[in-house]
């Protein structure tokens, strides 16, 4: 039995925790509890500490279909000098997926603190804050950003609002296991009068994701 654990019990007494408390300072300043500081210069080094030890990085350069959103409310009618992008004609609301494969797995995560950013290039069409009426109110367009791990929220920002480059950053502790993670964007919606297809009857673009990458970096210790 350890040092700081043994306690001679008195008959009627009552045991105080400070006293537990003393013997394990004292038990772990000796030198037969040793933490890194006490370790020899450069020990912890590639031959001795197993790939992923400490912490782990994940990256994608060119996130999605290229770089650009991937969901089923890209559409292609759109504008012959337009780029195919998300629109009021086939956005139902709500947060909506990047990415519409299986979203990011995080594998082989130890249980620790998460960093991630997601960065990228975004354009958002806010043409119409004024309606197609100057009576109606004014409705300025965001586009909206998010990052979920395994279903809970981490960072979420007001993105751009024109033709902006964006970045999210987030961190959170997560317990041990595959952490699936999500990237997300919503559309502000439209105002009474805003325009949803052009007189050619061509579809109005009103977001498009593109140049976008993540860096995930996960920290056991």
């Amino acid at each position: 039995m350890r040092r700081w654990a043994q306690r001679d019990a008195t008959q009627g007494a009552t045991v105080s925790p400070s006293a537990v408390n003393d013997d394990l300072r004292a038990q772990q300043s000796s030198i037969t509890t040793l933490d890194r500081e006490q370790l020899p210069e450069a020990y912890a080094n590639q031959t001795r500490v197993k790939d992923y030890a400490l912490q782990r990085v994940y990256v994608d350069a060119d996130y999605a279909d290229n770089g650009e959103q991937d969901t089923s409310i890209y559409t292609a009618a759109v504008p012959d000098n337009a780029w195919n992008a998300a629109a009021y004609r086939a956005y139902a609301g709500g947060w909506q997926n990047v990415s519409s494969a299986s979203g990011i797995t995080l594998t082989g995560w130890k249980g620790g603190m998460l960093h991630i950013e997601w960065a990228g290039n975004a354009y958002v069409m806010g043409g119409m804050a004024r309606g197609a009426t100057i009576q109606r109110p004014y409705n300025p367009k965001y586009l909206n950003l998010r990052i979920i791990a395994n279903g809970v929220t981490i960072a979420e920002r007001r993105g751009p609002a024109y033709h902006e480059a964006f970045r999210v950053i987030g961190s959170k502790l997560l317990p041990q296991g595959d952490v699936t993670v999500r990237l997300q964007y919503r559309l502000t919606g439209p105002s009474e009068d805003d325009a949803l297809v052009t007189t050619g009857a061509d579809v109005v673009p009103q977001a498009h994701l593109w140049g976008m990458r993540y860096l995930a970096v996960g920290r056991w210790r």
